[in-house]
């Protein structure tokens, strides 16, 4: 099932968001329990989820700094 998930995720030009890394590390351990896929593979998917789940943090946290930002100069 994993598998199918990537391949949704390669016709799409849109940005994962933390709801379907949800959804794809839960699927990946569904995968690993019934067989269908590797501890290696699904090492490797947590890998690449962790990786991405720290770019959206920093992301989002440089959002609100530049917002925070353009307040404090409408107040000069």
């Amino acid at each position: 099932m994993s598998r199918e998930l990537f391949k949704n995720m390669e016709n799409q030009k849109t940005k994962m968001n933390t709801e379907e890394m949800a959804e794809l590390l839960s699927q990946t351990l569904r995968d690993v329990v019934a067989r269908k896929i590797t501890l290696r593979h699904a090492l490797a998917v947590s890998r690449i989820a962790t990786s991405l789940a720290r770019v959206i943090e920093v992301a989002e946290l440089n959002k609100r700094i530049e917002f925070l930002e353009q307040v404090l100069k409408k107040r000069k």
